[in-house]
């Protein structure tokens, strides 16, 4: 693995020519960090994510997930986190990837393999399991296409089809099978986040997310606690304070502006949220990243 590792990491250094690079390989997007950064909130999208070189750190709710060149995250439901990047211990720059999971595709794949167990329980969103050879080589294939761009629209879907192939063989299949089949617990608990996030300006009603997702209020909060590893509030609040702190920074608006735009009806509870979340009340905070960026 290790000829892989270095032949792959001399292709993103080649490619990625800022922190976050997308790539003309649809879904493919690359890293590569000089230092290492505190920690990032942003909402994961369903996507696997492979490290080549340092580690990174992913906090969901209570939980703690580190990634390193021995592992991969997988992320199988929207979740709003906070990351952590690290660089090598011999000092060079962290490096990276991420590749979009495709429902449709996985179906596809998972429809050809013996049947798996269903579990009564929707896994996490979100997982740290070991990466293999027979996993990264496709991958090392997909980087490859970045230097042969003429053979991305025929070579391309193959390749992440294996991809999604190996990821239903590495034991992750269950998983998978939640995110990929419609009516799944999982499925389920994803129509709730969507309205959260398309809705989180507005009042929230357990009730009515319960019904949306077809399960009682009981089963609602504990399998959006089983998938999201926080309540629905905490999930709103996490998405309302990332966009906060979006307005705060992009378009310099003061604090008590931006809690109302994303939904806040008191101040003080915004800006101890706010405050939590972040370290430091909104104003102070909004001061200390404009002049970093």
């Amino acid at each position: 693995m290790k000829q892989i590792v270095e032949t792959m990491c001399d292709i993103i250094e080649r490619h990625a020519d800022k922190p976050r690079t997308p790539t003309i390989i649809p879904g493919l997007v690359l890293h590569q960090m000089e230092t290492s950064i505190h920690p990032i909130h942003a909402l994961y999208h369903p996507r696997v994510c492979i490290i080549l070189r340092g580690g990174k750190t992913v906090s969901l709710g209570d939980e703690r997930f580190h990634v390193d060149q021995s592992t991969f995250l997988l992320v199988t439901v929207d979740l709003p986190v906070a990351s952590q990047v690290f660089k090598a211990d011999d000092g060079k720059s962290h490096l990276a990837l991420t590749l979009d999971l495709e429902r449709t595709m996985l179906a596809d794949v998972l429809q050809r393999l013996p049947p798996h167990h269903t579990p009564t329980s929707p896994p996490a969103g979100i997982i740290a399991s070991e990466l293999t050879g027979s996993l990264l080589e496709p991958f090392a294939r997909l980087l490859n296409l970045l230097d042969n761009p003429d053979e991305v629209e025929f070579i391309r879907p193959l390749i992440v089809q294996e991809i999604h192939y190996r990821l239903a063989r590495s034991g992750l299949g269950e998983r998978l099978g939640q995110f990929a089949r419609s009516g799944s617990h999982l499925w389920q608990i994803g129509k709730a986040t969507s309205w959260i996030k398309a809705n989180y300006k507005e009042p929230m009603r357990i009730e009515e997310l319960s019904e949306m997702a077809g399960m009682s209020v009981t089963s609602f909060h504990r399998h959006f606690k089983a998938v999201t590893l926080m309540t629905p509030i905490q999930y709103r609040t996490q998405i309302r304070l990332q966009e906060a702190r979006r307005i705060l920074i992009s378009e310099r608006a003061p604090a008590g502006t931006a809690g109302v735009a994303v939904g806040y009806d008191s101040q003080s509870q915004f800006s101890r949220d706010y405050k939590r979340m972040f370290g430091a009340p909104p104003a102070s905070d909004a001061v200390r990243l404009v002049g970093t960026v």
